[in-house]
C-alpha cells in the first residue's frame, strides 16, 4: 500500500538525479580503505594505532561536512583541518601542513580508484535509463574525484550529467545547486525527483527547491518530516516507486 500510494505521487517524473556518496558509490567502505592506505604509507603508526586516525578523522571529517554543506566553510578548509586535526588530535610532531597537503592528494587519489558501489546501484541505473528517465548525479563532492568515483565504480556510462556543487559554487542544500542543475539538465522542479541518503542535503534541499524526494535510508537516520515522499532501505525498493 505505502509504495502504490507513493508510485501516485511520483507520476509525471522524467528527470531523476540521484546523489553519489553512499548512495550509488559506497564513500563510507571505500573511505576506510584509502585512510588505511595513506595510514601505511607514511608511516603514521609511529604516531598512534590506526584504529585512533581512522576514528578522529571520520569524526571531523563528518563535522567539517556539514559545514561545507550549509556554506560555513570553504573547501580548502575542509580539505585541509580534517587531516590537520587528525595529525595534531594523534599526536603527530614534525611538519603538520606538509603531511596534510600530503594525505589529502594520496588519500584523494586512492579513494577515487576504488570500485565498491552500494548494492543494487548499477542494477537500479540500468532500469531508470530502461525506463526512458534523464538519470544525473547531483553531488557536493569535488570536481575531479566524483567522475572518477562514477568510473572506478562502473556507473559512468549510464550517467548523462554528472553535476557538482564545484561547478556553481553553491552546495546542497541550498536551493541554488537545485536550480543550476535543472538549468544544466533543461529539466523542471515539477518533474524531477532526488534520490539520496542525506536527509538534510539531498532530501530537504530538495523538497524545499520543489522537487520530489526518495530518502535512502542506508544510515537508520529519519527523515526530517515533511520532506520525503518516499523512504527506502535498500536501491532495489526504488524500482517499486519509479
Amino acid at each position: 500500500m505505502y509504495f502504490c500510494v507513493m508510485n501516485e505521487r511520483m507520476q509525471g517524473i522524467v528527470t531523476v538525479f540521484v546523489d553519489i556518496d553512499d548512495t550509488l558509490w559506497w564513500f563510507t567502505e571505500n573511505s576506510k580503505l584509502a585512510l588505511r592506505y595513506v595510514f601505511d604509507a607514511n608511516g603514521l603508526e609511529r604516531m598512534c594505532a590506526y584504529e585512533q586516525f581512522r576514528d578522529v578523522y571520520l569524526e571531523k571529517n563528518h563535522e567539517l561536512w556539514d559545514q561545507y554543506h550549509h556554506g560555513l566553510i570553504e573547501k580548502d578548509f575542509l580539505v585541509n583541518e580534517r587531516f590537520r586535526y587528525t595529525l595534531s588530535t594523534c599526536g603527530f610532531e614534525g611538519d603538520v601542513e606538509g603531511m596534510c597537503r600530503r594525505l589529502n592528494e594520496e588519500y584523494l587519489s586512492y579513494l577515487a580508484s576504488l570500485p565498491t558501489t552500494l548494492p543494487g546501484a548499477r542494477e537500479l541505473l540500468e532500469y531508470l535509463v530502461a525506463k526512458g528517465y534523464d538519470v544525473n548525479t547531483l553531488s557536493n563532492g569535488f570536481k575531479g574525484t566524483q567522475q572518477q568515483k562514477l568510473a572506478s565504480g562502473g556507473l559512468d556510462d549510464l550517467i548523462h550529467r554528472n553535476v557538482l556543487s564545484d561547478d556553481c559554487g553553491i552546495t546542497k542544500p541550498q536551493r541554488g545547486i537545485f536550480d543550476y542543475a535543472l538549468e544544466q539538465c533543461e529539466a523542471e522542479a515539477s518533474t524531477s525527483v532526488m534520490i539520496g541518503d542525506n536527509p538534510d542535503a539531498d532530501i530537504k534541499g530538495a523538497h524545499d527547491a520543489g522537487w520530489r524526494t526518495i530518502y535512502f535510508n542506508i544510515k537508520g537516520k529519519a527523515p526530517i518530516e515533511g520532506t520525503a515522499d518516499a523512504v527506502v532501505v535498500s536501491l532495489d525498493e526504488v524500482k517499486q516507486i519509479l
